[in-house]
């Protein structure tokens, strides 16, 4: 797990105000499906034979790139969300 992330856990871990933790939730799923429709776009402008340069480029980006998703799940269990 990256740094910034177990910084931003225990910050949450320590937050009692339990709608500023749904909001901070809230803001991390539209993050996610922001950047997982932005990925689709790019995708779909694809051609079918041959990729431009940028396409590429930006295939190779996304490849080596060491960005850590967590999963929803795992961020809801670390801050025990996940008991009603």
């Amino acid at each position: 797990m990256s740094p910034l992330a177990k910084e931003i856990i225990e910050k949450l871990n320590k937050e009692d105000d339990a709608r500023v933790l749904g909001e901070v939730l809230d803001f991390y799923e539209y993050l996610k499906q922001k950047k997982d429709k932005a990925l689709q776009k790019k995708w779909t402008e694809i051609d079918e034979d041959e990729a431009s340069e940028d396409e590429k480029k930006l295939y190779q980006q996304h490849k080596n790139s060491n960005e850590e998703v967590i999963p929803l799940e795992d961020l809801m269990e670390e801050l025990n969300l996940n008991e009603e």
